[in-house]
């Protein structure tokens, strides 16, 4: 990467996240290797491979990573390590794969209007299925009534687990979850993109079927950007989310577009945000140009697992309420904890009436606040200043303005 040793700089940001430009330059070495179908170069000085496969486990990026790995002059125990990782990535990958297709087989045959989701799809995007890892089947089940769907899961050996938000889950052993899904997007996370994807049936049907259906290519991209966009806001999410979009540009980026991707993200107020991540992800896996901003992004999303963590979930938050405001970061933190009257009324509906009963809104989020762990676990970070002071400028510049 073209990029500047950061670290000896007192000044400078990255010592707050103990910056490692190698660990950055290094997997996307790994990665690129394994689309090249080549042998990586041999680990760098100064970076712990086992360091490496908790990237690759925490990541959810085992197969990618870990595969690439294992072609280097490695100790037999770390190998013998390495492998089960492996076994299992490939056999999971296998039952996911024969799943989805069953599942979609005999969806068409009752008749129920069905299309698969996220990793269902970009797994053939890439050069092989076991590259993408994914935790879960996600079906779309475009009925009101998920009375046959369930019972055609249960059929194929699924147990039902539970509903929650926007689907249902199975299971089904070892190691096969499915989710079953009525809406494309989570109503409580941004009102916007809800609407979008509700009132604009957006799919069409795949060739030789009558009920099983797919996006066109520019519309599994602005998907993709906003499911990622969503975990992001949410709590962050990981350095996969990037590996996606290299892989997705590179395959189908001459066959779709633009001025289409482009009107769409704007109703879904993702412009800012899929410029950014698109940046960072050239930037990474095509050696681009860096900068700070784009060093910090992307030293946040490694650090963010694959779906975030639960005190990440303040910055958003916090940088909506502060955004355009020139005050001191003491200040700024007085308003996340007594937010203004307008963000309160999206959490607490009954102000649009009775406005004058903000500070008894106050008292039940506060309530709220020290009874929940994920609160308490947010309430923390906000402690350091400098922290503070990174993550709203990345929250401000990427612009997710969600509305619930």
């Amino acid at each position: 990467m073209k990029m500047k040793e950061q670290k000896n700089k007192s000044n400078t940001l990255f010592d707050h996240f103990e910056w490692k430009p190698k660990i950055m330059d290094y997997l996307a070495e790994l990665i690129l290797s394994q689309f090249e179908n080549r042998t990586p170069e041999s680990i760098p000085e100064g970076i712990d491979i086992e360091e490496l496969v908790r990237i690759a486990n925490e990541s959810q990026m085992q197969y990618i990573i870990l595969a690439a790995l294992i072609k280097l002059d490695l100790p037999g125990e770390v190998i013998a390590r390495i492998k089960p990782y492996l076994i299992r990535s490939t056999m999971k990958t296998l039952a996911q794969v024969q799943a989805a297709k069953e599942l979609q087989e005999a969806f068409e045959r009752a008749g129920i209007r069905n299309q698969v989701l996220k990793g269902s799809v970009m797994k053939f995007i890439y050069p092989r299925p076991e590259m993408r890892e994914m935790s879960d089947v996600d079906i779309m089940i475009y009925e009101t009534d998920f009375t046959e769907a369930e019972n055609i899961m249960q059929q194929k050996g699924f147990d039902k687990v539970q509903a929650i938000k926007h689907h249902v889950i199975f299971r089904k052993s070892p190691f096969l979850i499915c989710e079953m899904h009525w809406s494309l997007y989570e109503q409580t996370v941004d009102r916007e993109q809800y609407l979008y994807y509700k009132d604009q049936f957006r799919a069409i049907l795949k060739e030789g079927c009558k009920y099983t259906y797919e996006f066109s290519k520019e519309d599994f991209y602005v998907y993709m950007i906003s499911h990622m966009a969503k975990h992001f806001y949410e709590n962050g999410c990981g350095i996969r989310n990037l590996v996606d979009i290299y892989v997705y540009l590179d395959k189908c980026q001459d066959e779709m577009n633009r001025e289409i991707i482009d009107k769409e993200l704007k109703k879904c107020g993702l412009s800012d945000f899929e410029y950014h991540v698109v940046r960072l992800a050239n930037i990474w896996l095509k050696k681009e140009q860096s900068t700070e901003f784009y060093n910090q992004l992307f030293h946040y999303m490694l650090n963010c697992g694959i779906y975030g963590k639960c005190e990440n979930g303040v910055w958003a938050q916090v940088a909506k309420q502060n955004r355009n405001r020139q005050e001191s970061i003491g200040n700024k933190k007085y308003k996340y904890y007594f937010p203004a009257l307008e963000y309160m009324k999206e959490y607490y509906p009954w102000l649009e009436k009775n406005s004058w009963l903000l500070p008894v809104a106050w008292v039940c989020r506060g309530i709220h606040g020290i009874s929940n762990k994920e609160s308490l676990e947010r309430t923390k970070v906000l402690g350091d200043d400098k922290r503070y002071q990174i993550m709203t400028a990345i929250y401000n510049e990427l612009n997710l303005d969600f509305a619930k």
